[in-house]
């Protein structure tokens, strides 16, 4: 188990001081694996004391023991692609890379495939099917995927919109929404305490939501009633993206299987909007 399933683990009974440590760690663990547990306590708003409690809980002697677990991951992500790309004595090609990357792709379609059943598929489909309206919520490097899955949604039904998890905007659309709604997170990697809050919130007013993301061990993954579990192993510090947007391309046809004429409505639509209004040209 990582440290990061750990502490996400560790939220649900942990006091309200200690959440805050725990969210600091999960949104800022490059920044927390390089400074004092005091300025750590002064960015979560709580005590020196708390933060080391809060270190003891999860197995440490205190929080230098825990920094160093941290250190580790970032020393590893730093070091993989000097390791696996510049060896002194025999130096790897470009078709080495490309090998490299294409054989971790591949791993990570096949496991992907592996972990999510054709029935999960249908019903993500018929959830977007049904909904009123659809709010997408990403950050970071998920949001280029969560934009291709609005376009494909918007394609079909004109009725979804994209925030980035990050924007107080994200929440006040949410305030509007009901239980005919549909909320999707596309949470990749999946440490992120504002996004959590946002899911919190999707669940306190009853509003049916879906998760992409990475691991099932999160207040994400917990709230949604439709989970799907995306491979993003990469041999580089980013993550890989090829599985989340291969979940999405099946999404997009089954969709298609469903709904053909509709979808060739409104792209016979659209190109006669493009054209008016000269967005073709």
């Amino acid at each position: 188990m990582s440290i990061f399933t750990q502490i996400q683990d560790s939220i649900e009974s942990a006091s309200e001081a200690k959440k805050r440590v725990a969210y600091y760690i999960l949104d800022n663990w490059l920044e927390a694996a390089f400074t004092t547990a005091s300025k750590v306590a002064k960015s979560a708003n709580v005590s020196e004391s708390v933060v080391v409690r809060f270190s003891q809980d999860l197995g440490y002697s205190g929080f230098p023991d825990l920094q160093k677990v941290i250190q580790d991951i970032v020393k590893k992500r730093l070091a993989m692609p000097k390791t696996q790309n510049i060896n002194t004595e025999n130096k790897q090609t470009n078709d080495d890379a490309v090998s490299i990357v294409y054989n971790q792709s591949v791993s990570n379609l096949n496991q992907t495939a592996y972990n999510n059943k054709l029935e999960t598929f249908v019903e993500f489909k018929e959830a977007i099917k049904n909904a009123r309206k659809i709010l997408i919520v990403a950050r970071k490097n998920s949001y280029g995927p969560a934009h291709m899955l609005n376009v494909h949604i918007n394609e079909f039904y004109a009725k979804s919109t994209l925030f980035n998890g990050e924007t107080l905007e994200a929440l006040d659309y949410i305030r509007g929404m009901n239980n005919e709604d549909l909320v999707i997170f596309i949470s990749i990697p999946t440490y992120s305490s504002r996004m959590g809050n946002l899911s919190q919130y999707v669940k306190e007013k009853n509003i049916k939501q879906i998760a992409i993301t990475d691991n099932h061990s999160t207040d994400i993954s917990n709230n949604a009633s439709i989970l799907l579990i995306t491979n993003v192993e990469a041999n580089s510090y980013s993550n890989s993206h090829v599985s989340t947007v291969m979940i999405i391309d099946i999404l997009n046809y089954l969709l298609a299987l469903q709904d053909s004429s509709t979808l060739f409505k409104n792209v016979e639509e659209m190109n006669f909007l493009n054209e008016r209004f000269g967005f073709s040209k």
